[in-house]
């Protein structure tokens, strides 16, 4: 949790009037995640490492498609495996969409459960907790919030 609270404050400090999505890893195991605009075709950020009882973060902010002054959602796309956004392996998804002073948040899973047996929870300030026992899917729940407000994604050890 001290990792956590460091992270929470930082975040606060460099980003006073927007929040940021913040991935939590307290499993044994490391995985990885790709920031992927939410359109066909839009670039792919590069694939980060989040190692065992890390964590990482990034201010909210629109997608861009290309050149263009095109905004979409932005999914954090997850994976136990090394090069899983490419392979068609198990992905967990972390979408969320500025609106205004709005953020709205959901968690998603497509090709399987990549962290089954895991609990994972997303939480943000003031609004109500998404969570997925077992890593299994509980099923469309999108949530909103004020957007200086983190979202927290949190993957648990194994159960």
């Amino acid at each position: 949790m001290y990792i956590l609270s460091a992270l929470l404050g930082l975040t606060a400090v460099a980003a006073a009037n927007t929040g940021s999505s913040i991935v939590v890893n307290t499993s044994p195991d490391p995985f990885y995640l790709w920031v992927v605009p939410d359109a066909t075709g839009a670039p792919i950020g590069n694939r980060i490492t989040v190692v065992a009882g890390g964590a990482w973060t990034e201010p909210f902010h629109v997608g861009r498609f290309g050149n263009s002054n095109s905004t979409t959602g932005v999914a954090i796309k997850m994976s136990k495996s090394i090069e899983g956004l490419y392979t068609s392996a198990p992905l967990q998804i972390l979408a969320y969409s500025l609106a205004g002073d709005r953020v709205w948040y959901n968690l998603d899973a497509v090709n399987g459960a990549p962290f089954q047996g895991q609990d994972l929870r997303v939480t943000s300030e003031g609004s109500e907790t998404i969570e997925w026992p077992n890593g299994e899917d509980v099923g469309d729940v999108t949530r909103d919030n004020a957007a200086d407000k983190d979202i927290v994604f949190v993957v648990s050890g194994k159960v």
